[in-house]
């Protein structure tokens, strides 16, 4: 081997372990983080206000019917469901009447935005939900999640204090169908390894889209939501803006079922890169120092350079550690911590996971623009929405 390439394998080995190292860190972070969300008590008490639950809609997606009626037979005393879309003629829309004729005694109602005014048409369509809302409390919750019927009287506790702005909810990725596994698999291990992570170190400034519990006097005192409707990751930013007033963002006890349905593997990877590129021009310095997270490039990366070199058994063991933390991490994350049966089924895929996930974060380096409910847009610096057309 020449010495500019017996150099370039060294300094490949030196990323490997730097790179296994730190993933080793970020793995072991989120375990505490999730040690720590498990020690919390359930959210318990006696705080039963009325509430509003507010869901835009957008045609109507695999397990849509069950995911609606989840939300009309919760265990609650008050409590209303105000639907909309673009159309009342919309498949989701015509669903959710479905549904709701099985449940009379529920008051529902259903509204229609029209062509959106912002470039995100899902904020929009939350404007005017939250504008219809008839009680204070209001939930934004998106179509795929599925709850149990406490689930509305938990994530209610901890908005009984008047610091808490915002109660959110981690949740599990469950598949809608064979191809969504690995997406799935994803959600629940390596995006609620961040949120558990970001939630240990200090309070969370951010919303996640399951569940959105606020008050109608916060979001007019944050100025209304127009601000955010431009920006693609609307839960994000609520609850960002929310903080930015002092308020509390609570993590809830509860954990929710987020059904996907992509339509095949690419599907679910072209949906990934959509969201790091969204990140990737929102947040750029923690979008990169999140690639020092995955675990498995680095492992292949210092097995190859270690036999170049003439280091097999070193090679073999960074590869080996590799595979290791991410098995740990699916069975400890996402088994363990959000009691993810398809984890402790799959976690030996969980390395693929992370493969893929390395790839969508380096894909998201190259060009701004993404699909997002069925059209073209373009990110800009900021997180910024241009929409470019229909596909």
């Amino acid at each position: 081997m020449s010495p500019i390439l017996l150099l370039i394998a060294r300094g490949a080995l030196i990323v490997g372990i730097f790179g296994t190292l730190t993933s080793g860190v970020s793995f072991l972070l989120a375990f505490l983080g999730g040690l720590h969300f498990r020690s919390r008590r359930n959210d318990q008490g006696s705080y039963s206000p009325p509430v509003s639950i507010l869901k835009p809609l957008h045609g109507k997606e695999a397990g849509l019917e069950e995911n609606l009626e989840s939300f009309f037979t919760l265990d609650h005393p008050e409590f209303e469901l105000i639907f909309c879309a673009r159309s009342l003629s919309d498949p989701g829309i015509l669903c959710a009447q479905e549904v709701a004729r099985r449940f009379p005694s529920i008051p529902t109602r259903f509204l229609a935005s029209g062509e959106p005014l912002w470039q995100n048409p899902k904020t929009f369509s939350m404007s005017l939900l939250v504008e219809a809302a008839k009680h204070e409390v209001i939930l934004f919750s998106d179509s795929d999640v599925r709850v149990g019927p406490s689930y509305l009287h938990e994530i209610l506790q901890p908005l009984a204090d008047p610091a808490v702005g915002l109660v959110t909810c981690a949740f599990r990725g469950q598949p809608a169908g064979n191809s969504s596994l690995l997406t799935a698999l994803t959600q629940t291990v390596e995006f609620s390894s961040g949120v558990l992570t970001a939630n240990l170190l200090e309070d969370i400034k951010f919303g996640l889209g399951p569940t959105l519990l606020t008050r109608k006097a916060l979001i007019r005192e944050i100025g209304g939501l127009k601000d955010i409707g431009d920006l693609l990751a609307d839960d994000f930013w609520l609850g960002n803006r929310i903080a930015d007033k002092g308020y509390k963002v609570t993590l809830s006890t509860t954990i929710v079922d987020h059904f996907i349905n992509y339509g095949s593997i690419i599907g679910g990877l072209h949906h990934q890169i959509s969201w790091m590129k969204n990140t990737r021009c929102s947040r750029p310095a923690g979008h990169l120092g999140s690639g020092l997270t995955f675990a498995m490039p680095f492992g292949i990366i210092g097995f190859l350079s270690a036999l170049a070199i003439g280091r097999p058994v070193i090679g073999f063991w960074l590869l080996f550690a590799a595979l290791v933390n991410r098995w740990l991490q699916a069975l400890l994350i996402g088994f363990v911590i959000m009691r993810d049966k398809l984890s402790l089924t799959f976690f030996w895929l969980y390395p693929l996971c992370d493969l893929l996930g390395f790839y969508s974060w380096a894909a998201s380096y190259f060009g701004r623009e993404i699909v997002y409910r069925g059209e073209r847009y373009r990110i800009n610096p900021g997180g910024v929405l241009v929409r470019l057309g229909p596909l």
